[in-house]
C-alpha cells in the first residue's frame, strides 16, 4: 500500500488551475472516479458546476485528462471494474491555490499562464 494517495492532491491542483483558467465559471469543480488498484490510475474525471453546455464540459474535461496525464496518470475508464469517488483537496486560502498552481507547474515541468 502506498503512504498516502497523491490523487487527491493532484486533482486539486488540476481543478485550481482550470477554475484559474476559467473565472467566468466560479461554480466550476471537478471530481474523478478510479479503479481498485494502482493509484497512478483515473478511470473517469466529472466535471461539475456548468450549465449544460456539453462541448464547454468536454473541452474542460480534456484539458483535465491531459494534465492528469502530464502528471503521470493514465485517464482510461475499464469497462466491467468496480471505480470509487476521489475527490480533490481544495486550497484553504489564495496562498494556498498559489502554491498548488506553483506545485502544477513544477511537476509538469513547463510554465503556464
Amino acid at each position: 500500500m502506498y503512504p498516502q494517495d497523491p490523487r487527491p492532491e493532484h486533482l486539486g491542483w488540476v481543478e485550481t488551475a482550470l477554475r484559474v483558467a476559467n473565472p467566468d465559471l466560479p461554480h466550476l469543480r471537478i471530481t474523478a472516479q478510479s479503479h481498485f488498484g494502482p493509484y497512478k490510475h483515473i478511470a473517469f474525471v466529472a466535471i461539475h458546476g456548468l450549465s449544460d453546455d456539453r462541448v464547454l464540459r468536454q473541452r474542460l474535461r480534456t484539458e483535465a485528462d491531459n494534465l492528469l496525464r502530464e502528471l503521470g496518470y493514465t485517464v482510461e475508464l475499464e469497462h466491467g471494474r468496480d471505480v470509487y469517488d476521489v475527490a480533490p483537496s481544495r486550497p484553504a486560502s489564495a496562498h494556498d491555490e498559489i502554491r498548488m498552481l506553483r506545485c502544477l507547474r513544477a511537476a509538469c515541468g513547463a510554465p503556464r499562464a
